[in-house]
């Protein structure tokens, strides 16, 4: 992150639109870590980007992601309706955010959580885009706390 925080001269919402950029960018590289995880050492996920896509879609394997995913696109649609600079709507995703990764409560959560657990277990990868994740949301300018 940039390191902007609550004394700096940037603009509120334009520290908010950065910080919905940054976050975004964290969500994507630990969705893309989880879904290692998940295909394994399946060559046919792992050799084929059409079969990996069809796995997203349809395979129940990848099912816990979804939650996840409908937090990237939320997050990618304010940004793409000019709106990620809306403080109230990004600290709600940001709740969300840290929720998946073990700040909060809730069953879906609690699923993800496992799944998440179990995904650090098998692949580095996991865990290195998750400490990513918690650095960008430790270091989220005062407008979305």
């Amino acid at each position: 992150m940039s390191g902007k925080g609550e004394g700096d001269s940037t603009s509120g919402a334009g520290a908010t639109a950065e910080f919905a950029r940054e976050l975004s960018g964290a969500l994507k590289g630990f969705h893309r870590a989880l879904i290692l995880a998940e295909a394994g050492d399946d060559p046919v996920l792992r050799n084929s980007p059409y079969s990996m896509l069809f796995a997203l879609i349809a395979d129940p394997r990848f099912a816990w992601m979804g939650t996840l995913s409908q937090l990237i696109a939320e997050i990618d649609q304010l940004q793409s309706d000019g709106e990620a600079d809306d403080a109230e709507r990004i600290r709600h995703l940001t709740d969300r955010s840290t929720n998946l990764i073990g700040e909060g409560t809730g069953a879906d959560a609690a699923g993800f959580r496992l799944r998440h657990v179990m995904a650090l277990q098998k692949e580095p990868e996991v865990g290195l885009a998750t400490g990513l994740l918690r650095r960008v949301l430790a270091e989220r300018p005062s407008t979305v706390r």
